[in-house]
C-alpha cells in the first residue's frame, strides 16, 4: 500500500462503472486524491462516496473523453491542486458487433472515436503533467492482440490504440514515465448487456479481478516497467 499511496494524484476515466469503477475502489486510500471521470454524474457520485469512505479525497469530473475541450477541462481539474498526475488509468468501454459488410460508417467511426481518439486526447493533454515515476495505464482488451469474427470495428480500434500507446511509451520513457497496456479477457461488465449473442458470463473475469491487476502495477518500484499485461480467465476463451 505504501507505493500506491506514493502515487497520490490519480485520474481514472470510465470511473462510473465496470473496470474503471472497480479500479477507483481498489486504489482508494488515505492520502490519495482521485479525479473520477465519466459521462454520468449520478454514477460518479456513488463511486466517489465509496472512495471517500476508504479514505481518498475525490473530485467528480463529468466528461466525454472523445471531446477535446472536455479532456482539457478534465486535466485542468485533476492538476489544479498539485500540478501533476501520478497515475492515470484510461478505461472506456463499448463495442459494436456485426459482420463487416453490415457496419455503417457511423458505427465504425464511433468505435474509433471511443477507443482510439479518446486515448489520443488523454495522452495529448494529460501526459505533460506526468513526471518521473508516473504511471499511465490503458485498459485495452485481448482484442488488441487477437481478432474475432464480427468484432472488426472493435478489434481495429483496439489494435490501433495499442500502436498509439507504444509510440507514446517511447516518447515518455526519457522522462521516467511508465506506460502499461492491460489486456483483459472478457470481463463481466455492462458492455455485454446489449450485445447480440449468448455469452457465458460465469466464465468471464470480474471487474475487481482486472482492478487488482492494475493496483499491482502501482506497487512496482518506479524503475520497473510492465509494458503489457494480459489478464485471462482459467476457463480460457469464450
Amino acid at each position: 500500500m505504501e507505493d500506491i499511496v506514493a502515487l497520490k494524484t490519480i485520474l481514472i476515466t470510465g470511473a462510473s462503472r465496470g473496470i474503471g469503477r472497480a479500479t477507483a475502489l481498489a486504489l482508494a486510500a488515505p492520502g490519495v486524491t482521485m479525479t473520477l471521470a465519466a459521462r454520468s454524474v449520478f454514477l460518479l457520485e456513488e463511486v466517489a462516496a465509496e472512495a471517500r469512505a476508504a479514505g481518498a479525497s475525490t473530485v467528480v469530473a463529468p466528461c466525454d473523453v472523445t471531446i477535446e475541450d472536455d479532456v482539457r477541462r478534465l486535466v485542468d481539474q485533476t492538476t489544479a491542486a498539485t500540478g501533476r498526475i501520478d497515475l492515470l488509468v484510461h478505461s472506456v468501454g463499448g463495442a459494436y458487433i456485426a459482420p463487416v459488410t453490415q457496419i455503417s460508417q457511423a458505427h465504425w467511426e464511433e468505435q474509433v472515436r471511443v477507443h482510439l481518439t479518446s486515448l489520443f486526447l488523454i495522452c495529448k493533454h494529460a501526459t505533460p503533467f506526468m513526471h518521473n515515476g508516473g504511471l499511465l495505464v490503458y485498459v485495452a482488451s485481448v482484442a488488441a492482440r487477437q481478432v474475432f469474427p464480427n468484432w472488426s470495428a472493435y478489434c481495429a480500434a483496439k489494435h490501433g490504440a495499442l500502436g498509439l500507446l507504444g509510440a507514446v511509451r517511447e516518447e515518455l520513457r526519457p522522462y521516467g514515465v511508465r506506460v502499461t497496456a492491460v489486456l483483459p479477457a472478457a470481463t463481466d461488465t455492462g458492455l455485454w448487456d446489449d450485445l447480440p449473442g449468448n455469452w457465458n458470463r460465469a466464465a468471464m473475469l470480474q471487474p475487481a479481478d482486472v482492478a487488482a491487476a492494475i493496483a499491482s502495477l502501482a506497487e512496482y518500484p518506479p524503475h520497473v516497467v510492465v509494458e503489457e499485461l494480459t489478464v485471462g480467465h482459467i476457463a480460457g476463451r469464450l
